[in-house]
């Protein structure tokens, strides 16, 4: 099951990455799990980040996100919508006032935006989650 899990959320990877790509003139690249660059999302953060393609700052990008074991990210919300998929740990993924539930790799999630969401890693294991938005990434707390 979790080996069904992990290679369809890698196949959607994938493919998302090949759209990307085509009618690209670039060479292609390749990098081991291994040898991914991450770094903290915002200074002092345990949430980790990988851009995969696109730039964050200005708009159309896909990225890798890991949160610890544990982690509670406090109820927030991002200016676009995004497109998530869990490939390790459990992602307990809520709308606010609304429907929470606990997703095991290969779950998807739409989140609208301007929607408060609340985000956590439920379990022993780390959650690295894909993560697709059409516009720049923002945290936006609940006030």
């Amino acid at each position: 099951m979790m080996k069904q899990s992990l290679f369809f959320g890698l196949s959607l990877l994938a493919a998302a990455g090949l759209g990307y790509a085509a009618g690209s003139e670039k060479a292609g690249t390749m990098t081991a799990a291994d040898q991914l660059q991450w770094r903290e999302r915002r200074p002092g953060s345990p949430v980790k980040m990988v851009v995969l393609w696109g730039d964050p700052q200005k708009g159309d990008s896909a990225m890798l996100f890991k949160f610890p074991a544990g982690f509670v990210a406090p109820i927030h919300a991002h200016t676009g919508d995004y497109h998530g998929m869990n490939l390790t740990g459990t992602w307990r993924h809520s709308f606010e006032g609304g429907e929470e539930k606990d997703l095991p790799p290969g779950s998807y999630v739409f989140q609208p935006g301007m929607r408060m969401h609340g985000d956590t890693c439920v379990g022993s294991e780390e959650c690295v989650l894909f993560i697709y938005q059409y516009v720049k990434d923002d945290f936006i707390p609940k006030q």
